[in-house]
C-alpha cells in the first residue's frame, strides 16, 4: 500500500468503512477480537505506533482487500467513487447549460426593441448573487446553530440522486443505506459530507455564472447588442448613471468608460420614450451597456463562485485532517486490535497437548486508552469494594482508572459528578456500569442524555453491562440475549461516541 492509500481519506474510504464497522457490529465479538488482533500483530503493529487515522485506513485496505479475495465485488466505496466523479460533472454541466439557455433568451434581440437594461441586470447579475450571497454566510450559519453547510433541502435533493444513482450502480440498493450511515454520522467524520455538498453547491453556481458570461461575450461578438432603459418612476438619467458607477467601483481602476461603463452622455442616449420611438437613438449609445453587463458578470456572479469554491475545496481538506475517528465503532475496532484478550482451557490446546496460557500475549495498551474515569452506581459500591472494582475494570479495559465516582443515576443529584467530569480533560474516558441483567427503563436512557450533554457531542462515554454476582465474588457477564435488548434500545438514542461493552469474565 502507497502512502497516499494509507492516509488519505475521502468519502470512498468513509463509505467503505462505514459498511466494514456496521457489518462488524452484527458479528461475534470474539471472532472481532481474534480476526482484528492477528491483523494488527501480523501487518499493522509498527514502532512507534502509527496515529489512529493512518492505521485506521491501513486496517481498512486489508479489509478491502480480504472482500476482493472472497470475492466480494460491488463494496459501497466504488460506488461513492463513482457518484462523486459524476455528480459534479451533471450538476455543473446542467448549471451551464441552464445559465446559457436564460442569457440567450434575454439578450434575444432582433433589432426592432432594445433588451431591456434593467430586466438584463435584474436576470443576468441578481438574480445569480443572491444565491451567492446568501452561500457566503452558510459556513456563518452552520457555526451558529451547529447545522449543516449544505442546508437541508439540498441535503435531501442531493441524498435522492445519491441513492438513486448508488442503486443503479451497485445493483444493490446499498446507495441509500451507505448515504443514510453518512448522514447519521456525518458530525463525526469532521462535516466532510457536509463540506462536499456545499463544493457541489458552488461547482453548480459557478457553471451558471460562466453560462451567462460566455454567452453575453458570444452574443456581443457576433450581433449588435442594444440595451435601453426606461422606467415609469421620476428616475433621471445622473441617478441611472450614479447607480452605474456604483456597481462598477470594483472594476472602474481596471479600465475607463466606455468599456467600464457608460458614460452620463451614453445613459441619456440609451434611454427610451416610447412616445419618441427608436428613430432618433445612436446605436453606440445603446451598445455601450455591452460592456458594463460583461464586466458586472464576471465580478458579481463568476468571480464570488470560484472564491467560494476554493474556500469549500480547502474546508474540505482541513476537515480530512480534523478527522478523529473518536466514536465508539472505531474505538472498538482499536481496542481490539490494540489489546490483546487472554483465552485459558483445554479446547485451545493442540493435539496431544497441555493447554495453553494465552493465544497470544497481553499487549501493552496504548496512552490514549490508559485513562478512565468509572462512574458506579452507588448500590453497586456498598461494603468498600471501590478497589475491587478499580482492579477489574483495569484488567477489563487494561488501562488506569483515575477515580471512581459513585453516581444516583438521576440528573439533579449526580449534577455535581456531570459538571466535574464535564470539565476534565477529554483525554479520561468515562466509563459506566450498569447491571444488564435488569431491563433498560427509560430513566436510564434520559440518564445517558444529560451525561451526553455534560461530556459533549464526540467525546467517547462507555458503557459496561455486568450481570450477577458469580461464585467467586466476582461479577459475571450479561446474558447474550439481556444484552442484545439493551443494545437495541441504546441503538434508538442515536449517540455515535457511545461504546456499549459486555462484561468479560477471567476465563474468557
Amino acid at each position: 500500500m502507497s502512502k497516499p492509500h494509507e492516509e488519505d481519506w475521502d468519502l470512498a474510504a468513509l463509505a467503505d468503512l462505514e459498511y466494514f464497522l456496521g457489518r462488524d457490529a452484527e458479528a461475534d465479538e470474539e471472532d472481532l477480537a481474534v480476526r482484528d488482533r492477528e491483523l494488527y500483530r501480523g501487518r499493522l503493529e509498527q514502532s512507534p505506533p502509527l496515529s489512529r487515522p493512518v492505521l485506521l485506513r491501513r486496517w481498512l485496505e486489508l479489509r478491502r482487500e480480504a472482500a476482493q479475495a472472497r470475492g466480494e465485488g460491488g463494496l459501497p466505496g466504488e460506488a461513492v467513487a463513482a457518484l462523486t466523479r459524476f455528480i459534479p460533472l451533471i450538476l455543473f454541466g446542467g448549471a451551464l447549460v441552464s445559465g446559457a439557455g436564460l442569457a440567450w433568451g434575454v439578450l434575444s434581440y432582433g433589432g426592432e426593441r432594445p433588451i431591456n437594461l434593467f430586466v438584463a441586470l435584474l436576470l443576468l447579475v441578481l438574480l445569480p448573487f443572491l444565491p451567492a450571497l446568501a452561500s457566503a454566510f452558510l459556513p456563518l450559519a452552520r457555526r451558529l446553530t451547529g447545522g449543516d453547510l449544505s442546508g437541508p433541502v439540498v441535503t435531501a435533493l442531493t441524498g435522492v440522486l445519491f441513492a438513486r444513482l448508488g442503486r443503479f450502480l451497485t445493483g444493490k440498493g446499498r446507495g441509500a443505506s451507505v448515504w443514510g450511515s453518512l448522514r447519521a454520522r456525518g458530525s463525526l467524520h469532521a462535516g466532510i459530507l457536509g463540506r462536499l455538498i456545499f463544493a457541489w453547491m458552488q461547482l453548480a453556481g459557478l457553471g451558471f455564472a460562466l453560462g451567462l458570461w460566455l454567452t453575453v461575450l458570444l452574443r456581443g461578438w457576433v450581433a449588435d447588442l442594444a440595451f435601453s432603459w426606461q422606467t415609469t418612476a421620476q428616475v433621471s438619467a445622473e441617478q441611472v448613471y450614479r447607480l452605474a458607477t456604483w456597481i462598477a467601483w470594483p472594476w472602474s481602476a481596471l479600465a475607463a468608460p466606455p468599456r467600464s461603463h457608460p458614460t452620463l452622455a451614453q445613459v441619456e442616449g440609451s434611454r427610451v420614450f416610447l412616445k419618441e420611438g427608436l428613430e432618433h437613438l445612436a446605436n453606440a449609445d445603446l451598445q455601450a451597456w455591452w460592456y458594463f453587463l460583461l464586466w458586472a458578470i464576471l465580478v458579481y456572479a463568476l468571480i464570488p463562485r470560484l472564491l467560494l469554491l476554493a474556500v469549500a475545496l480547502f474546508g474540505s481538506a482541513r476537515a480530512k485532517g480534523r478527522l478523529a475517528f473518536t466514536d465508539a465503532r472505531c474505538e472498538a475496532l482499536l481496542r481490539r486490535m490494540r489489546q490483546g484478550r487472554m483465552r485459558i482451557g483445554r479446547e485451545n490446546a493442540p493435539a496431544g497437548g497441555s493447554a495453553p496460557l494465552a493465544d497470544y500475549a497481553e499487549a501493552t495498551p496504548e496512552p490514549e486508552m490508559l485513562r478512565l474515569r468509572a462512574l458506579i452506581p452507588a448500590e453497586l459500591l456498598a461494603e468498600g469494594r471501590a478497589e475491587a472494582w478499580r482492579a477489574a475494570l483495569a484488567e477489563q479495559f487494561s488501562g488506569e482508572v483515575t477515580g471512581i465516582e459513585s453516581v444516583r443515576l438521576d440528573e439533579e443529584e449526580d449534577a455535581a459528578v456531570l459538571a466535574a467530569l464535564a470539565a476534565e480533560p477529554t483525554e479520561i474516558s468515562p466509563v459506566l456500569v450498569l447491571e444488564g441483567w435488569q431491563p433498560c427503563i427509560t430513566a436510564t436512557l434520559e440518564y445517558l442524555k444529560a451525561l451526553r450533554r455534560a461530556l459533549g457531542r464526540e467525546r467517547l462515554l462507555t458503557l459496561v453491562l455486568v450481570g450477577r454476582d458469580g461464585d467467586n465474588g466476582s461479577r459475571t457477564p450479561t446474558p447474550a440475549q439481556d444484552f442484545d435488548i439493551w443494545r437495541g434500545r441504546l441503538a434508538t438514542l442515536g449517540d455515535g461516541a457511545l461504546l456499549v461493552r459486555n462484561w468479560r469474565s477471567a476465563h474468557d
